[in-house]
């Protein structure tokens, strides 16, 4: 049950305090006093879009609050302790601050919350229906909806629509990889046969400076045997060769050694140096006696060099980049190999869940039939209670085939999407003997808000939403039927709290609780106000909708007659 409803800077409404009961509560007042921007407000708190030009001017923010009483509704209070909202008053305290910068905040019980949860939470408290909802029997995508709200098959949309939403992943999954597959396809030769190429030549990190160096030696094998050699007689073999002159000058500088002991470490020195020229002379001794001249080892490099070169040329890069290259394309073949059981793994889990959309679909759609028969009956009664009473009403199931479809049945396949195979419609025939049309075709506006007040009817038996809000859902009917309607009103309130906004004085005198809506002005200011009527203003109140401005005694007398028979409905 809503219990209070405060209302700060939200367009006209600067400051608004209403306080609420069990039952029937009716809310009138002239066009553009601002009842629709009550219900706009109130919206707002159910978590329905808003936008920041509705901030009062001068404000700094719009504020709506409201407090529900969630004894009636488990499925409430399961869901707040679910959030840890709950609160062990059994109060829900719902808040949404709107700015000017555009920005808003909602609280649940003084914690934040999301718009999202907001909009979950005003799904299980409240069903608004706007001044405008009835036009959804205009719309045949509406249908499936309708018809899902009275049958509680919700779940089973949701259901199929996460399943949907599965297969749509899984298939361009699929889609991706058999694109990866295709040019994979196209590449696999030509990386079979680059690695073909590279590996019959077979190239190794850092080979191609060591064939370098080693072309370099012998190139100059020549040159470096003279010179090795020349240096080497030098050493020891010529006539004054260095080894020979050292072993006389270190013989010199002993006798000079006795004589002059300044000189004494000379000799030493210079056996030194001679023994390291006899050190290089085996180094060069054994260098000439390893060196072999071999053209056909300089023939055999040049050769590997230019494979090697030829190489760097085709792959356009180093030795080195063109072995990591070859790596890489060996890795992605090896990845892409695997890509055959990737798709066979997609696969079958796109039929796993093109299975499991078939059996809730299927499921769905015996379900819907089984519902469409019996709110066909109940909105058929209903009407005849709202003055057609030859209305016939058919809702109509059908299924596209498509061969591409994900629902299978009886080696037929179906057009599915994720609200299931079914294809909803609407059909009426208003008067007897025509036979039944499409609704968008055929129903006048007093007609679709007498369908629609019985579809309404039809769903306040099904569910055990606390409240109900009616905006001038009565607009198109007048006289004996606005008082069917309202006594339907009446009877809906015998389970739910009905807020109720209307201009006909049938239905305002059943009512229970009677607010009045007025636009008033300072001069300098204009607001809007809500203020609840005593019995005798609600009397005035009845009679101004009976006949204007100008109230008679008659209207008033009018007005008491159709109170009194308003209370006694039951």
């Amino acid at each position: 049950m809503l219990k209070s409803l405060e209302i700060q800077n939200y367009a006209l409404l600067d400051q608004v305090s209403v306080q609420f009961q069990n039952g029937l509560i009716i809310f009138t007042g002239e066009t553009g006093a601002g009842k629709s921007i009550f219900i706009d407000a109130l919206g707002a708190i159910l978590g329905e879009k808003v936008d920041e030009s509705i901030v009062r001017s001068g404000a700094e923010k719009a504020v709506v609050e409201a407090i529900f009483s969630t004894d009636e509704s488990e499925e409430i209070q399961s869901l707040l302790k679910e959030l840890d909202l709950w609160d062990a008053s059994g109060d829900l305290i719902l808040r949404r601050e709107i700015f000017q910068s555009g920005r808003t905040r909602a609280f649940a019980n003084d914690t934040p919350i999301n718009q999202p949860i907001l909009s979950q939470l005003g799904d299980l408290l409240v069903d608004l229906h706007g001044q405008h909802e009835h036009q959804s029997l205009l719309k045949v995508t509406e249908h499936a909806k309708l018809l899902d709200q009275y049958g509680g098959t919700r779940n089973y949309v949701q259901e199929i629509g996460l399943i949907y939403q599965e297969i749509n992943q899984l298939r361009k999954k699929l889609a991706s990889l058999r694109s990866k597959e295709a040019e994979f396809n196209e590449k696999k030769q030509l990386y079979e046969f680059q690695i073909e190429e590279i590996n019959q030549i077979a190239p190794q990190p850092g080979e191609e400076e060591e064939l370098l160096r080693e072309e370099k030696l012998l190139q100059n094998s020549e040159k470096l045997f003279q010179l090795t050699t020349s240096a080497y007689k030098s050493l020891y073999e010529d006539e004054n060769a260095i080894n020979d002159s050292l072993a006389k000058i270190v013989a010199q500088l002993e006798e000079i050694k006795e004589i002059d002991k300044r000189l004494a470490n000379l000799p030493v020195e210079c056996e030194s140096a001679r023994i390291l020229i006899e050190e290089i002379g085996k180094s060069l001794q054994n260098y000439i006696s390893s060196f072999e001249f071999n053209p056909d080892r300089l023939e055999s490099i040049r050769n590997r060099l230019g494979q090697l070169s030829g190489l760097k040329k085709k792959f356009r890069g180093t030795i080195e980049e063109v072995i990591r290259y070859r790596d890489q394309i060996q890795a992605e073949l090896q990845a892409m190999s695997s890509l055959d059981s990737e798709i066979e793994a997609l696969k079958t889990a796109f039929e796993e869940q093109r299975e499991l959309i078939s059996q809730k679909s299927l499921a769905l759609s015996a379900k819907r039939i089984e519902v469409a028969q019996k709110l066909k009956h109940f909105i058929e009664s209903n009407l005849q209670d709202l003055g057609m009473q030859e209305a016939r009403l058919e809702i109509n199931i059908s299924r596209d085939i498509d061969d591409d479809g994900l629902v299978r049945e009886n080696s037929k396949a179906y057009k599915t999407t994720k609200n299931g195979i079914d294809n909803i419609e609407f059909f009426l025939a208003a008067n007897p003997g025509a036979p039944p049309r499409p609704m968008v075709k055929v129903a006048s506006g007093g007609e679709i808000s007498r369908v629609m007040l019985a579809l309404k009817l039809a769903q306040a038996d099904a569910d055990r939403l606390p409240v109900m809000i009616f905006d001038e859902i009565d607009s198109g009917v007048s006289g004996r039927i606005a008082q069917a309607v309202g006594r339907n009103l009446k009877r809906l309130s015998r389970a739910h709290q009905i807020i109720c906004i209307t201009h006909l004085p049938q239905i305002a005198s059943v009512g229970d609780f009677h607010f009045f809506v007025e636009k008033v002005s300072d001069g300098k200011q204009t607001r809007t106000i809500i203020r609840q009527l005593s019995h005798e203003e609600r009397t005035v109140a009845v009679a101004r909708l009976l006949g204007g401005e100008k109230i008679s005694d008659t209207h008033l007398e009018s007005a008491r007659q159709l109170i009194h028979e308003g209370q006694s409905f039951h």
